[in-house]
């Protein structure tokens, strides 16, 4: 099992966060991989791999607009915040903080 959540709490009942210096464990024959930040081991190649596909979103609200995340419906699950408005569900019950409708602010 290969955990990029860990980060998170992970996704498995088995996980447990790991180091680069101790990457794996064993649970019942199931080897785990649970390292945390696991892009910090390739730096270079990880800040390209994101730049890649985070760039066009970024160009997409620099020449539209914030109100374009509304076109595409995984890039509006991606926004959190609105100004001083949480508009991420998860986010808002985590923080114990009111929920705001992303649509309902364009």
């Amino acid at each position: 099992i290969v955990d990029v959540a860990i980060d998170q709490g992970g996704c498995f009942e088995t996980s447990k966060a790991t180091t680069h210096k101790d990457p794996v464990y064993e649970i019942d024959g199931v080897t785990h991989y649970c390292v945390a930040n696991m892009p910090g081991a390739v730096p270079l190649t990880s800040t390209m791999a994101l730049t890649n596909v985070t760039l066009p979103y970024a160009l997409k609200i620099a020449n539209n607009g914030w109100k374009t995340v509304m076109e595409d419906e995984g890039f509006a699950k991606g926004v959190n915040y609105v100004g001083d408005k949480v508009v991420c569900k998860p986010v808002a019950d985590a923080f114990d903080m009111p929920y705001t409708e992303l649509s309902s602010l364009v």
